[in-house]
């Protein structure tokens, strides 16, 4: 649970009002304790951001006379917490808030136009629901997180999942999808698909949504192993899998057609001097053995990289999002003969 202070329509986070804090640990989560005088809070609401364990969150408002009495408070809509704002200190913060806004916003408009145009729903965590439901409604989400840190990494995983899942809008798009058989399952690690679709050659495709496989290291096998089994036995988990023909489970695949792996970060966090290459990129493609690899840049990557990447049969597109250059290059990967 995290306590905000409202002056005007901005929250202010309880702990702008305290003389003193105390930190309890807990046998499940570290508990903090302001000392606030009465007088610094009295006349002005009180709203308390609730947390469940899958990552939704609900907003219960007290009064000023409920909060020296006691009360339970009352439950705020989404209408109303969309009307707030969230003080921030941080430029880091403000940057990020500007791009999901401008960037990530269109993504979601996307999402929502092909869900309801295919009638289907998108299973996906409580927290990235928010925000398809709503981008205000969303941020609010992420932004009452505390301390600031705190933010950072709840609008970065966010982020992150969202730009997945447009790529797989994207993706079934550029293979022509006209009906999709069921609802999208963006459920992490499952050998279950997260999409089946036939697109406009009444074909079938499969899609998995960051699949885990663990199998036996193939030969020449130069990834990461497991300790386990005598270290023999290697798995890898990329963000998007893609087979022809209608499939149960990934077990179930002879090939696989595609592979893409989704980075939405500035190139210089998850390039990593090229080891994202050589513990990540190539294992998952010895794993998987995809018949196309893509990794889908949302930031630009530099030539050099592009390069060294491209001798491996590893295929960047950058600057890939809404509007942005790398959008038919991606088509032309996923379907070359367009």
């Amino acid at each position: 649970m995290f306590h905000y202070v409202l002056e005007g329509n901005v929250l202010r986070h309880v702990s702008k009002y305290a003389v003193k804090e105390a930190r309890i640990v807990g046998r499940k989560a570290l508990k903090v304790v302001y000392d606030i005088p009465v007088e610094r809070v009295r006349g002005k609401d009180v709203y308390e951001f609730r947390f469940s364990s899958s990552g939704g969150f609900t907003a219960v408002k007290f009064s000023p006379s409920e909060l020296l009495e006691g009360g339970e408070g009352g439950s705020v809509s989404m209408q109303e917490v969309q009307a707030l704002e969230f003080e921030v200190e941080r430029d880091e913060v403000r940057e990020l808030v500007r791009e999901i806004l401008e960037r990530y916003g269109p993504m979601v408009d996307e999402i929502n136009s092909f869900r309801k145009g295919m009638n289907i729903s998108v299973r996906t965590s409580e927290r990235v629901g928010d925000y398809l439901k709503d981008l205000k409604y969303g941020l609010a989400g992420s932004l009452c997180n505390w301390p600031e840190e705190t933010r950072v990494d709840s609008l970065e995983q966010t982020s992150r999942l969202l730009y997945q899942l447009w790529t797989l809008k994207t993706t079934h798009e550029a293979l022509g999808a006209v009906r999709v058989e069921r609802g999208w399952l963006a459920e992490q690690g499952s050998k279950y698909p997260a999409s089946v679709f036939v697109d406009d050659r009444d074909d079938y495709w499969t899609c998995w949504f960051e699949p885990q496989r663990v199998k036996r290291a193939p030969r020449g096998y130069k990834g990461p192993l497991t300790p386990l089994f005598e270290r023999k036995i290697a798995w890898r988990r990329p963000t998007i899998v893609i087979a022809r023909g209608r499939h149960d489970s990934l077990t179930d695949v002879q090939k696989f057609d595609i592979l893409i792996e989704c980075r939405n970060l500035p190139f210089g966090r998850w390039w990593r001097d090229g080891k994202v290459v050589r513990e990540h990129f190539l294992p998952c493609k010895a794993l998987f053995q995809p018949g196309t690899f893509i990794i889908a840049s949302m930031k630009p990557v530099p030539d050099w990289a592009k390069s060294e990447m491209h001798e491996e049969g590893l295929f960047v597109v950058d600057e890939f999002y809404p509007g942005g250059k790398g959008l038919s290059q991606f088509k032309k990967l996923i379907r070359p003969e367009t």
